[in-house]
């Protein structure tokens, strides 16, 4: 299981509209795990990959996600062991991909609130409780997620939830 409710790092934002093909670049798509996880955010910034430590926290703005349905970029996001990302909102297929994948999605509660984290803070975010403690000590509520997602995201991804065979 996984501890969704002290995720600890630093944060990585980004803005609008951040396509799945910008998160994890078509040119690292591969078999081997670590050239899809050397992949992440390369198109932007070569450097950022190398940068992002356990647990950091990837926050963006509207439809975080949009593009392809390929889970390459979330498995780069995993791969790299982000803690979770937050935005105003997603795209349909990305925000699915990562529940798949037991990867925390959180949506700000007040689409305001996006503008109060910057690159480099560090955050605590609580994924099972929707919140988000800055350095200041403030708080930031996300919108409330239901149970059935909130399983998933516990057991670490929808295969994890399905009944184990005795084969």
């Amino acid at each position: 299981m996984k501890i969704l409710d002290r995720i600890k790092g630093q944060a990585w934002c980004f803005g609008d509209n951040l396509n799945t093909d910008v998160i994890h670049s078509p040119r690292f798509f591969s078999l081997d795990p670590e050239v899809i996880k050397k992949g992440l955010f390369h198109g932007l910034d070569p450097n950022i990959q190398a940068n992002i430590q356990p647990m950091d926290v990837i926050v963006g703005g509207i439809n975080f996600g949009c593009g392809s349905s390929r889970e390459t970029s979330v498995r780069s996001l995993c791969l790299n062991k982000v803690g979770a990302i937050i935005a105003v909102d997603f795209a349909r297929i990305f925000f699915r991909n990562c529940t798949n994948m037991g990867l925390p999605c959180l949506m700000f509660k007040n689409p305001n609130d996006f503008s109060r984290i910057n690159t480099g803070m560090t955050l605590q975010v609580d994924a099972l409780a929707g919140r988000i403690l800055l350095p200041d000590r403030t708080e930031i509520q996300c919108k409330p997620v239901n149970d059935f997602i909130r399983n998933i995201w516990v057991k670490g991804g929808l295969l994890a939830t399905l009944p184990q065979s005795n084969k």
